[in-house]
């Protein structure tokens, strides 16, 4: 029913080269929004489909969007990402990495793991740069928006957003809260239900996985403000690299920092940068050094996450300072000299703290010189010189050095990208009847298979801007604590409290995301995945709205 409509689609998708943050983006951008309009239903109503901006993008990049009316206000989501990694792993490979049939080919002379062999060997998985993710997913979803297009007694709306930047800031989908809004007012929507098609990874026990939610990312920054000294006076100064290994120490991999859920637990924390801010090599203790990390969520709040950190934060100092002291005494009875007392008193402050200082200080002049280095800080991130967390840390840094800080001291700070987390359990609005029995009907009958629900899916996903569970507590804290906030990274949180729908990813099964043997499952591109939609979909406009 499907495959002769996804297919071609699938593989014009597969073949346009969409690598993330770069103007390759606009390309397929161009394929998507050319496929919706070659459709009957958009050539009469070429009003109803289009592309929203991303504003101050170095790319140009969009949002295209697509909304077939049928009758009434019942609407429901069907969102995607367009952009993918980028094709330098292949290598030599390069050449076929979007373009499966040859990649096939090409692989089978490689060196492969017993299961990818399997795979290849077996004929029923296809194989490149984006076919799980997701541009299967895609394809799916746009052939299905087609499919409803053809009913002109549809009860219901289908509403796709096809988004950039999903692998990177999810600016699209950040942006896509704004079009949500912008039609839901404008066509008067009521949104029952959000789908996203990301592939799931594994199945359990012979069952496929579908989800319920998504897990919350935030990233914090820690800036740690030592004493400057030479490497042969090392009691005279403070090293700022000891106290930021020390925090590592406490956070990185601590299972007790998991977030539980009905006995799922997230990955604990895992730390992807540490390094001291030196420019050059001396012989010198360093003045400061900063990291920051990936925290996942499933119910944690950006308080209660502030608070550990000051608290471990704490910790790590008087843990350092005993150590300094110990390893000072200890010298000093080696060397034969009396030992004097360590007058260090470090601090614990959160960005929001020194910010208030400066701006206590001399508020018109701090904001002054502040705003005009977040210009430079927002001109190099437009222009990819820098990352947003060195951003975040380069105005830590201007805040410190305004208020002539003092080491040893470390500032807890939060950087973008922050992805709340979601499930439909949090979510206030309910539908009336379950997910999973309706995907199970359809599965269990038609493909002997069972789907199992999961709360979270745990790839990450835009997912996280379809509805708003928080408090207006944590959009506060939010906001106090990242450096540059409106201007180097926002959240429309005003718009996105507005939105409460329930979610669902059901996607096709995908193996190896991001690696050279990236694969999906051809059966649940070209069948099964489009008719358990296909049915959700058609669910939702039977029944009435939320109970």
């Amino acid at each position: 029913m499907f495959e002769e409509r996804i297919r071609p689609l699938f593989l014009r998708l597969l073949a346009t080269q969409s690598d993330t943050n770069t103007q390759r983006e606009t390309y397929i951008e161009e394929q998507i929004l050319s496929w919706i309009k070659e459709q009957p239903y958009f050539q009469e109503n070429s009003h109803l489909c289009g592309t929203y901006p991303l504003e101050d993008d170095s790319h140009n990049r969009s949002v295209v969007w697509s909304l077939v009316k049928g009758k009434g206000s019942k609407t429901v989501i069907l969102i995607h990402h367009h952009d993918a990694i980028d094709i330098e792993e292949y290598g030599k490979l390069k050449a076929v990495a979007l373009r499966p049939d040859e990649l096939q080919v090409a692989l089978k002379e490689r060196r492969l793991s017993p299961q990818v062999k399997k795979d290849l060997e077996s004929g029923e998985w296809t194989f490149g740069r984006g076919s799980a993710d997701m541009k299967a997913g895609a394809a799916i979803q746009l052939v299905l928006s087609a499919v409803f297009s053809e009913d002109r007694d549809l009860d219901g709306n289908i509403l796709i957003l096809s988004v950039p930047d999903e692998e990177t800031l999810s600016k699209g989908m950040l942006k896509g809260v704004s079009l949500l809004t912008s039609l839901r007012e404008e066509h008067q929507l009521e949104y029952l239900l959000a789908i996203n098609s990301e592939p799931y990874f594994n199945q359990t026990k012979g069952k496929a996985i579908f989800y319920e939610g998504s897990v919350g990312k935030i990233m914090p920054v820690l800036y740690v403000k030592g004493v400057k000294s030479h490497i042969g006076e090392p009691f005279n100064g403070f090293n700022p690299s000891l106290v930021l290994a020390d925090l590592q120490k406490k956070t990185e991999l601590n299972v007790e920092l998991c977030d539980v859920h009905h006995g799922v637990a997230t990955p604990p924390p895992v730390w992807v940068n540490l390094k001291d801010r030196k420019k050059a090599y001396d012989a010198s203790i360093p003045e400061a050094a900063t990291g920051y990390f990936n925290w996942l969520t499933f119910t944690r709040s950006p308080k209660e996450i502030m608070d550990k950190l000051v608290s471990l934060s704490k910790r790590t100092v008087r843990d350092t300072l005993i150590h300094f002291q110990d390893a000072y005494e200890n010298y000093c009875n080696l060397t034969g000299v009396e030992a004097e007392e360590i007058s260090i008193e470090p601090k614990v402050y959160t960005f929001e703290m020194i910010f208030n200082m400066a701006m206590n200080k001399n508020q018109d002049l701090f904001m002054e010189g502040y705003g005009c280095f977040l210009e430079e800080i927002t001109e190099a991130l437009g222009k990819n010189i820098v990352t947003l967390p060195e951003g975040t840390t380069r105005l830590i840094e201007y805040v410190t050095e305004w208020i002539d800080l003092e080491g040893p001291a470390i500032i807890v700070a939060l950087s973008g990208p922050y992805y709340p987390h979601i499930n439909n359990q949090f979510i206030s609005t309910k539908l009336p009847f379950a997910i999973e029995e309706v995907i199970n009907s359809i599965s269990e009958e038609k493909y002997n298979l069972t789907f199992e629900s999961h709360g979270f899916f745990m790839g990450i996903s835009d997912l996280s801007y379809t509805s708003w569970i928080g408090k207006n507590e944590d959009m506060d804290i939010i906001k106090a604590n990242s450096p540059g906030w409106d201007f180097i990274y926002h959240i429309p949180f005003k718009e996105l409290s507005t939105l409460q729908m329930p979610v669902v990813n059901i996607g096709p099964w995908g193996k190896d995301l991001h690696k050279i043997t990236e694969r999906v499952f051809t059966k649940d591109v070209y069948e099964r995945i489009p008719t358990i939609i296909k049915a959700l979909i058609e669910k939702c406009f039977e029944k009435a709205l939320y109970i």
